[in-house]
């Protein structure tokens, strides 16, 4: 509908991310990489920077699914860029994924002692601000 003309085209990168995360849940994370990064940098270029946030989720989710060195040092890269990214200071939906995210990557490392610094503050966060389906998340994490 996109490329057709007949829904926004700004949303395009949006459904190629979600795309590309259920081609690497079927297994397929070498061909949805290249896309997810495409796509995260041309959210950019659109000057769509407040998507990133779940964008990078989607990203780095995939990395560490892998787990190795590789991904580890691309997953906190492209944490290190959302954070660059001029969003404000305090813009939440960034943050709160930024705590998830850095937590889940301290695990993959094998870092107890930063998973369980991130992984409480995110629990707090989630629950200060009420946001139910990061609270379910935060208790799923051991």
């Amino acid at each position: 509908m996109c490329l057709q003309h007949r829904y926004s085209q700004l949303d395009l990168p949006l459904v190629d991310i979600y795309a590309a995360r259920e081609r690497a849940r079927l297994g397929k994370r070498d061909d949805a990489l290249p896309q997810i990064r495409a796509a995260i940098d041309d959210l950019l270029d659109r000057g769509q920077a407040p998507w990133c946030a779940p964008s990078t989720d989607v990203l780095v989710q995939t990395l560490l699914a892998q787990g190795d060195n590789a991904n580890h040092a691309e997953a906190e890269a492209a944490l290190d860029r959302l954070e660059r990214i001029p969003l404000g200071d305090n813009f939440v939906p960034r943050e709160i994924v930024l705590l998830r995210l850095r937590a889940l990557l301290a695990r993959s490392r094998g870092d107890d002692i930063t998973y369980r610094n991130y992984r409480d503050r995110y629990r707090d966060m989630a629950r200060t601000l009420g946001f139910e389906g990061h609270m379910a998340w935060a208790e799923e994490m051991p």
